[in-house]
């Protein structure tokens, strides 16, 4: 973005969320639409035929298709960045068409899927109206332990969402809790959202830190930290622990997650996040004019996240951003000065339909003729039992 432009422009927006996104839906009339934006609009609009809008549909489908299929989405996020920025919006809009259609196409979706598109997934599966099969499908993600910590968080809210059974006794935690705690964390905002306000290429609108994971009742819930307007409940400097607050009552895609050039040792994440932590706690306030970004009692979003970073000696965004023609320092600029977690391969995941463990044959056999036993009955044969048994995706 040119710095006269941005200057003249952005000092009198919000560069994270603002009031007005907190009462106004995305791709409202009066601001412009991006490509994807138009494209669902067109599959949502009822005055037209069904093949116009089912080819809207389909062109969503392909821009997704497109980025699983290419070989770069095994690399680094910078390898088909934009690629991946449409494949995640077209996610969005697919969940906003709400057409329960759709689940079939959003799970063979997920088995290709690394946790940033995953999550996405999830919460598109949980917009599509009158969908049955989102429940057990989700619940199997939910109680899956292969699954990362925050794709199985955004499981849970969803399930609270739908209004479907979500706790899961005896909880078992992953192995992998999906993101490093200290992460910066992305998502959509007034300036540079999905809906465009200056540029459609700047999806890029709010910024927080990923603190980590926690079990309560029954359900695995986030933690993290970050810096919205006021008006916002909870607002401020705060600790939210969902998905659900962190991209405003699910309005905005999630984005993914990032850290410096030189990455925090682990002492120094654990120094971020507690500080984190410790501030959203004291009530500090949210910078409408953005004129004190970084503090110390009024803050906006991205200038919260550089704020935590550089208490311990990290600077996310070279400070020309955050000063002079530079001003202020975007959730975008962040987001493409910092570098990406590299995602590990994608493996093909069967989610349960429902939280099934199948016993072995030597566990049937053994119980059968203890049971046989048990009413002086022998040499009965158990039955041969196949325990390889894999839910089939949902079509």
């Amino acid at each position: 973005m040119n710095s006269t432009f941005k200057n003249l422009t952005l000092i009198a927006a919000l560069v994270c969320f603002s009031a007005q996104a907190y009462a106004t839906s995305l791709g409202t009339d009066s601001q412009p639409q991006t490509e994807i934006q138009a494209i669902m609009r067109t599959a949502q609009d009822k005055s037209i035929g069904d093949d116009s809008r089912d080819a809207a549909v389909q062109a969503l489908v392909e821009n997704v298709e497109a980025y699983l299929a290419s070989a770069s989405n095994k690399g680094p996020y910078e390898d088909a960045l934009k690629a991946k920025l449409k494949a995640i919006d077209s996610i969005w809009a697919l969940g906003e068409i709400g057409d329960p259609r759709l689940m079939s196409k959003l799970t063979k979706f997920y088995t290709e899927s690394d946790d940033v598109l995953k999550l996405n997934l999830i919460i598109s599966m949980g917009k599509l109206k009158s969908n049955a099969k989102a429940g057990p499908y989700l619940f199997g993600i939910a109680a899956n332990p292969q699954e990362t910590e925050v794709v199985r968080a955004a499981a849970f809210e969803l399930l609270e969402h739908i209004k479907y059974p979500s706790t899961v006794l005896n909880l078992t935690r992953s192995k992998e809790i999906g993101i490093e705690k200290a992460d910066l964390i992305y998502t959509g905002g007034i300036t540079g959202t999905i809906s465009g306000w200056f540029s459609p290429d700047l999806p890029i609108g709010h910024a927080g830190l990923f603190v980590g994971t926690e079990v309560k009742d029954g359900k695995i819930k986030v933690v993290i930290a970050d810096c919205v307007p006021d008006n916002f409940k909870p607002g401020g400097v705060r600790n939210i622990d969902s998905w659900y607050n962190f991209t405003h009552h699910f309005m905005y895609p999630y984005y993914g997650n990032r850290t410096t050039p030189v990455k925090p040792t682990a002492a120094q994440r654990e120094r971020i996040a507690k500080l984190a932590v410790a501030m959203g706690k004291k009530g500090l306030t949210y910078s409408d004019t953005h004129g004190s970004q970084k503090g110390p009692v009024k803050f906006d979003c991205v200038g919260y996240t550089e704020y935590l970073y550089e208490a311990i000696g990290l600077n996310p965004t070279p400070n020309g951003y955050e000063t002079g023609a530079g001003w202020p320092l975007t959730p975008w600029e962040q987001f493409i000065a910092v570098k990406p977690a590299v995602a590990k391969p994608a493996s093909p995941i069967y989610v349960p339909n429902q939280n099934i463990v199948m016993p072995g044959q030597s566990i049937i056999t053994n119980a059968f003729g203890a049971l046989g036993g048990a009413f002086g009955i022998g040499g009965v044969r158990a039955p041969e039992v196949n325990t390889d048994i894999r839910p089939e995706l949902i079509d």
